[in-house]
């Protein structure tokens, strides 16, 4: 079976943050909205709607 180096790492790290709060997913909750409230910058607004531009068509 192939393994795939980035993808072990990636469930590597998700375990240790995990094992780190105890498996408990409140808690795991908890810290990832404290920071996200200590990021100033949001990375994704989904509130925000993009506008698309009207495709022009060249007669």
């Amino acid at each position: 079976m192939y393994k795939d180096e980035i993808i072990t790492e990636v469930w590597r790290n998700r375990d240790e943050y995990a094992q780190a709060h105890h498996y408990n997913l409140n808690e795991i909750v908890d810290d990832l909205r404290k920071r996200q409230q200590a990021h100033p910058q949001r990375v994704v607004d989904r509130r925000v709607q993009r506008k698309t531009k009207p495709e022009t068509t060249s007669d």
